[in-house]
């Protein structure tokens, strides 16, 4: 799964309103969500103030529909599928379970104070639906059907029109449901999907779900770090638990709280200088580091390279955008705390 700081969140969604002709940086401030101390908060406010611009957006555009009419920016694997909805929606909580030869998804975006509209959800199943058409590379792939569990609106059609398939509204909770088939066509191919093996690779998706405790204590961290290295004491507080619960939880699955900040910022790092959209300065504030200079020695020891170097690689033509592939860094062994 991936990560990313709450500043590419921001940035991601304003880039995407602004090509769809919303005055995107006016409502970004409106809602609290400038780059700067706007960002410097908990998720579940984080997600009221994403929830809080949705609603600036449809005011402004005066169009109910525009979450359908907004695409994610790149493209992405099936690894990067769930990983994308996180980025897009933060502390989001996700379940995948299988049904008679379909696979179900269904997501719930918490809020603190604020109620989740309409149109947030509709974003995210577009993105969810696109992700799947790259990494499948077929236009074709439709959900079977997609359920909402909110009233029907005036304008049901053109969920049919988007989604390609049945669209119930006012149903227990909201999912997207695909046929397996279409799934396997999106899974990795290496290994290849022989005799078998593709219901295997669904079996283990669905039992993979929900995430891990690891998976959930580093979206958590993802968010977090953009104010500051993160404390084993806050984040116990905000999943609800003792240190000593979390430390033996992560424990169990072979990990630590130290761990896990490092692994997270260190997937954080390799996304954000493969795409050099950020200063070096800034990024290492966005990656919880005290001063640049701690980035610096930290790039070296994740990647071996000073981090300018990377940032030089990833513009030269040839190797891609992504110069740093995830099987070049070199993993540590995990050891409990």
């Amino acid at each position: 799964m991936t990560y990313s700081s709450a500043l590419h969140l921001v940035r991601g969604v304003k880039s995407r309103l602004a090509q769809s002709g919303v005055e995107a940086d006016a409502l970004f401030q409106q809602a609290g969500l400038d780059e700067g101390d706007g960002l410097a908060c908990d998720a579940l406010t984080l997600s009221d103030k994403l929830s809080h611009l949705w609603e600036l957006v449809v005011a402004q555009s005066g169009d109910p529909m525009i979450g359908l009419k907004i695409s994610a920016p790149h493209r992405l694997g099936w690894l990067g599928v769930m990983g994308h909805i996180m980025l897009v929606s933060p502390t989001v909580q996700s379940s995948i379970e299988r049904c008679h030869g379909n696979t179900r998804v269904g997501l719930i975006l918490p809020g603190a104070r604020r109620a989740v509209p309409r149109q947030r959800y509709d974003f995210v199943w577009c993105v969810l639906l696109r992700s799947l058409r790259c990494a499948a590379g077929r236009d074709d792939i439709a959900p079977v059907v997609v359920e909402y569990a909110f009233p029907e609106p005036d304008e049901a059609h053109v969920y049919t029109e988007t989604f390609g398939c049945e669209v119930k509204f006012g149903m227990p909770y909201n999912v997207m449901e695909f046929s397996d088939t279409d799934l396997v066509s999106a899974l990795p191919a290496n290994p290849p999907l022989t005799s078998g093996s593709g219901d295997r690779v669904l079996a283990s998706l669905a039992a993979a779900q929900p995430p891990t405790f690891s998976a959930r204590v580093q979206s958590l961290l993802a968010s977090l770090l953009p104010k500051g290295p993160p404390h084993r004491d806050d984040v116990a507080a905000q999943m609800m638990m003792s240190e000593r619960t979390l430390q033996r939880r992560l424990a169990e699955e072979g990990t630590s709280f130290t761990t896990l900040v490092d692994d997270t910022r260190r997937e954080l790092a390799r996304q954000s200088l493969s795409a050099g959209e950020l200063s070096l300065k800034m990024l290492s504030f966005q990656l919880g580091f005290s001063e640049p200079s701690a980035f610096y020695r930290a790039c070296k020891r994740w990647f071996g390279m000073a981090p300018s170097d990377i940032q030089h690689l990833a513009h030269q033509p040839g190797p891609g955008p992504d110069v740093l592939e995830k099987s070049s860094i070199p993993t540590k062994p995990r050891k409990s705390a």
